[in-house]
């Protein structure tokens, strides 16, 4: 997988947050399948399943462990920027967290590597660990801890070498891990499920697209921050739009009030995304306070082809 491919599962990522962790006794649970992932691990006491995305959360310390998993082909590249501690440090901080050590670490389906070292959110310098995996997918496992969770290297560990990595799940029960209904309409079709938050479309054969040639429908949830009640839903779309990557520059130009996941408060947004390009994008909030979104972006001469497929996907989304 290329590097631009590589950017390209990023911007289908983008939509997504990180994550947090918790107090460890990881003899004190039964091992349990990640919903829509290939996943199996015993979480840590306090752990449970998560409701918005792919992993467990401990509320009582707002920590969580996520669970995002690539195509096989991301393995190549990602295991070489985990290659050594120079370049894992370099990759990680572009996204703000300092990698101190790096080690390979058993688990039930083999070695992982496992970078761990801090990140400052919000003025509180919180403890990460990232283990890269290989199974039938790519597996990324992501435990951000606060500080009061006072978890260690042994721990994070002890926690891995639970982790066993099977069969991939249908598409099926991967749309119904979401936090939200949803149902693809052709030609678009299901690319991946990612991080049980958000789900990728697209139109055409490729997987795997790094020049950005196909077009790419969205649809992602909120998964950290405050409720966005209050706060005029025109705002927050318009500043989750410009927050995408490869959408920073899109020009807005038709902007009106939709129904959109059972909210009769959803606002549409159109324009261009770049040179030769539209973009469209639903936003509405939800009886808790939280977004979903879908987004689209395509070549300009194909709208009047797929606009049909996206509204009908749009119509298919309610909150749960």
């Amino acid at each position: 997988m290329s590097a631009n491919a590589i950017r390209r599962t990023v911007v289908v990522l983008s939509c997504l947050a990180a994550c947090g962790l918790m107090p460890l006794d990881a003899a004190a649970q039964t091992p349990q399948r990640v919903n829509g992932t290939t996943v199996t691990m015993t979480p840590p006491a306090g752990f449970a399943p998560a409701k918005d995305f792919a992993g467990f959360a401990d509320e009582k310390t707002k920590s969580s462990i996520l669970i995002a998993e690539l195509p096989p082909e991301a393995w190549p590249q990602l295991s070489a920027l985990f290659g050594n501690l120079d370049t894992v440090r370099a990759g990680f901080k572009q996204k703000g967290i300092d990698v101190a050590t790096l080690d390979k670490v058993p688990t039930a389906s083999g070695e992982a590597f496992l970078a761990s070292g801090t990140q400052t959110a919000a003025g509180t310098k919180l403890a990460k660990w990232v283990a890269l995996a290989q199974g039938s997918r790519t597996v990324m496992i992501t435990v951000q801890a606060m500080p009061a969770a006072k978890l260690d290297d042994a721990a994070i560990k002890a926690m891995l070498k639970t982790v066993s990595l099977g069969a991939p799940p249908s598409e099926s029960d991967k749309l119904a891990s979401l936090p939200f209904k949803v149902a693809p309409s052709a030609p678009f079709r299901v690319l991946d499920t990612m991080g049980g938050t958000g789900v990728a479309m697209t139109v055409g054969e490729k997987n795997v697209d790094p020049k950005g040639e196909q077009p790419l429908l969205i649809v992602s949830s909120q998964v950290s921050g405050g409720p966005v009640t209050g706060i005029d839903p025109a705002v927050v779309a318009k500043t989750l739009l410009k927050q995408t990557r490869e959408m920073e520059s899109a020009e807005i130009d038709t902007e009106k009030k939709v129904s959109f996941g059972g909210s009769s408060d959803g606002v549409l947004l159109e324009g261009k995304a770049g040179e030769n390009k539209r973009f469209v994008q639903y936003f509405a909030t939800g009886p808790k306070g939280h977004f979903v979104r879908l987004v689209s972006f395509f070549a300009a001469d194909r709208n009047s082809e797929l606009r049909p497929a996206i509204e009908k996907v749009a119509g298919s989304i309610a909150f749960k």
